[in-house]
């Protein structure tokens, strides 16, 4: 890991990366669906492109869910289905690397729907980064490490909001 990152501080190419967060229905891209996606660009520190979409799942969303997101049924009811968007999302992300917070569980979710689309892209995850910078807090999750770092907003279980919150964290490590 710090290998590549290291990789990445060096080439010029690498100052664009994709902050990426899904919502779920659940913990398994096989039995599950997105609900709710984000992908923030961002060219080092300046955000230069947000897609942002709630997903219509074929399945209602569990009510253990709705407790977690906030995102309803009826907030997703006019909202597209996943085939709809991931061409856009594909498209938007291109060949960027993709920074997210316990990446494989967002990378296989957008792999499952996207027909493996971003085989290619490196990914980043900012759990193993949290506990490289930051080894002392009690847990690595993305609310501790940000609030660590001085993200005291509400808005946790939001995909938009994650994707800030981890591209921040991202940032720091290339600081350092």
């Amino acid at each position: 890991m710090q290998e590549l990152l290291q990789k990445q501080k060096e080439t010029k190419s690498s100052n664009i990366f994709v902050a990426i967060d899904v919502e779920t229905t659940g913990l398994s891209p096989i039995a599950n669906e997105l609900i709710e996606i984000s992908a923030i660009k961002y060219d080092g520190q300046k955000k230069i492109d947000t897609f942002t979409s709630l997903i219509k799942p074929k399945a209602r969303i569990p009510y253990y869910i709705t407790n977690i997101t906030g995102i309803t049924n009826e907030m997703v009811q006019n909202s597209p289905f996943v085939e709809e968007i991931m061409p856009s999302l594909i498209s938007f992300i291109g060949e960027s690397p993709i920074v997210a917070h316990n990446a494989n569980f967002d990378y296989k979710f957008i792999q499952s729907y996207s027909n493996n689309a971003f085989s290619k892209n490196t990914l980043i995850d900012t759990v193993q980064i949290g506990r490289m910078l930051y080894p002392n807090l009690p847990n690595h999750k993305l609310g501790t490490i940000a609030k660590h770092i001085g993200i005291t907003e509400e808005g946790f279980h939001r995909a938009e909001f994650d994707c800030e919150c981890c591209a921040k964290i991202y940032m720091r490590y290339l600081e350092k």
